[in-house]
């Protein structure tokens, strides 16, 4: 072996080759969240970078563009006088420049301050949008973007708008919810409490009577739970829809049957006019639709009152109307009637009304099939109505 193989070799051996040392590696120097971040720009400076690039543009073109035909014009003209153009050349073209940047400065001047004031007014409900946006994040739906224009902006300020009535809506909607649910199970309870403790402390003694109230005062909450169960399940979705062909005249005549008794203890005067008329629809559903509507009916119909019940076809669609006598609703509360918990009676005693969740279950159950509902009321008659859809070939 040659003495520069043997040197090779041992300078391959002992050379130290590149390392990296611990503190740059676990640091991660190269990593993204360790690089130089870029300064963030706002949406104004943006369109004024747009504007000033595409001014920039333009006037490199026109400078050139000035540059050349103004040379050769400038040199035609030299040889049409016999002038030596060498001397005056550079002259004009210093004169043109001159001016050129003179113009130039004065008028990226101008336009920035145009673009600035201009681009300000138009961001102004985007600014204000920003600002209003995280006001609705920590909970205030009380103030509105200001629309002035007639433009795509104003558009998406309405949207924002809708969006923020929809959402203090949602959110007026859920307190009231957490209160009515508070207020009618406590009434049940505090009467079970009050019940319990008087007959642990032997204050009253055990009878039939005292047993019928404690399960009536049961069977209230078990009902409340059910139907805010039965609300909750047509929300999500989480109920499948059975599809089945009925007579919903004869559904209808079947729950008059059973509820006959009711009517005539109040003695109200009952019309019926039913015709025989099929449809595609969950019976269970709509058989609870019809019960709470013939509960309400029952509720609001005074004694000796009278109450009817109308059912026809339309085109595409079957529909009932169930009409009563009394006060009726007034116009500040008829729109909310299908509202969960709502009461046009605000003390919600028990012996002006429900829990207010019947006519809720109602709209959730007609419009999961497709179907409407309304309500029209003047002062000595209310009607409440719902539809659903029907088959062409029902019609055939």
């Amino acid at each position: 072996m040659s003495t520069f193989e043997i040197f090779a070799k041992r300078s391959k051996e002992t050379r130290p080759g590149p390392t990296i040392s611990k503190p740059f590696a676990a640091s991660g120097i190269n990593s993204p969240r360790n690089r130089m971040r870029l300064p963030r720009i706002g949406l104004l400076g943006k369109l004024i970078a747009i504007h000033l690039l595409g001014g920039g543009m333009v006037i490199l073109l026109a400078w050139q563009v000035i540059g050349y035909f103004g040379a050769y014009y400038f040199m035609r003209l030299m040889d049409t006088y016999g002038i030596e153009p060498e001397a005056l050349h550079a002259t004009f073209l210093r004169a043109i420049y001159r001016s050129l940047l003179i113009t130039i400065g004065l008028g990226i001047g101008m336009v920035t301050i145009l673009k600035v004031f201009i681009t300000r007014k138009m961001m102004a409900p985007l600014t204000q949008m920003n600002i209003l946006a995280r006001k609705l994040a920590k909970g205030d739906y009380s103030e509105r973007v200001h629309v002035v224009t007639q433009d795509e902006i104003a558009e998406l300020g309405h949207a924002f708008n809708q969006m923020a009535d929809s959402l203090a809506s949602i959110e007026s909607m859920r307190r009231n919810l957490v209160a009515n649910v508070a207020h009618e199970l406590r009434t049940p309870l505090n009467n079970l409490r009050g019940q319990i403790e008087a007959l642990q402390d032997r204050l009253i003694i055990p009878s039939p009577e005292m047993i019928n109230s404690l399960h009536e005062e049961t069977l209230r909450l078990v009902r409340l739970v059910d139907s805010l169960y039965r609300l909750s399940q047509i929300d999500a979705g989480t109920r499948v829809l059975d599809d089945e062909e009925f007579n919903l005249q004869e559904l209808i005549f079947s729950i008059l049957l059973r509820e006959r008794p009711r009517f005539d203890e109040k003695k109200i005067a009952l019309k019926i006019n039913l015709f025989p008329h099929p449809v595609h629809a969950d019976s269970a559903l709509i058989a609870q639709v019809v019960q709470n509507l013939i509960e309400n009916l029952l509720r609001y119909t005074p004694e000796r009152g009278e109450a009817r019940i109308d059912l026809f076809g339309e085109p595409s669609s079957v529909k009932c109307v169930l009409t009563n006598s009394g006060p009726g609703i007034t116009p500040e509360d008829l729109p909310y009637i299908f509202e969960r918990f709502y009461r046009g009676e605000k003390s919600r005693s028990r012996q002006t009304g429900g829990a207010g969740i019947g006519l809720a279950i109602v709209k959730q159950i007609v419009e999961a099939h497709g179907g409407a509902v309304g309500a029209e009321s003047r002062p000595g008659q209310t009607e409440i109505w719902f539809t659903l859809p029907v088959p062409p070939s029902s019609y055939q």
